[in-house]
């Protein structure tokens, strides 16, 4: 789903297309839900090259009926991935003045806070390591201070409990003012976390 949102000077290569031989054992599903926003579609395209692993999926996915989709995503998809380039190549440049104001403002404003470098989406990750070992605990002060909201790393495991992630596909009045609320509460829940040593 976000294999269309790679940084400029970045590619997505579909492990499908490394070699025939991988081509005939791969499945690739793909999207148009989050570069070209059709998630309330609900609809998706699977691609398989190899006929007897394509005639075994669509009997499973037929059985469990799940081929049957909206009057509009068929058409929407279609106008995405067969018109939308221009407006994706413009998408994704947005999307990289962004992140790099992101980072700045991190830089400057709060250099406890890491970002985990990546190519693609518009998502990122916040380490927040250096004072934080809670991340649901930390984005639940983070709403109630500020109205601000992220995601707690800790809902996706692994060692997200020091980490939040936070979208920025957004414009960028609305960003800045996400940050200038984010520099708040950190500071504020740093000093809050200070009464409690």
């Amino acid at each position: 789903m976000h294999c269309d949102l790679t940084y400029p000077n970045f590619h997505y290569t579909p492990l499908a297309s490394i070699s025939k031989a991988i081509e005939q054992i791969t499945i690739t599903c793909v999207s148009a839900s989050k570069a070209f926003n059709l998630a309330g579609l609900q609809s998706s395209a699977i691609i398989i090259a190899n006929e007897t692993l394509r005639t075994l999926v669509e009997r499973g996915i037929n059985t469990d009926e799940v081929t049957e989709p909206n009057v509009f995503a068929i058409q929407a998809m279609q106008a995405a991935f067969d018109e939308g380039e221009e407006w994706l190549i413009t998408l994704n440049q947005y999307l990289a003045k962004n992140l790099s104001y992101l980072q700045a403002f991190l830089k400057q404003n709060l250099p406890q806070i890491s970002l985990v470098s990546s190519q693609a989406t518009y998502l990122v990750w916040l380490d927040c390591s250096q004072f934080c070992q809670n991340s649901t605990e930390l984005a639940d002060f983070i709403r109630e201070k500020t109205g601000l909201i992220v995601s707690s790393g800790s809902i996706f495991r692994g060692n997200g409990a020091s980490f939040l992630r936070l979208n920025y596909a957004c414009p960028k009045v609305q960003l800045s003012d996400g940050l200038t609320r984010l520099q708040q509460a950190i500071i504020a829940y740093q000093k809050y976390k200070e009464c409690f040593k």
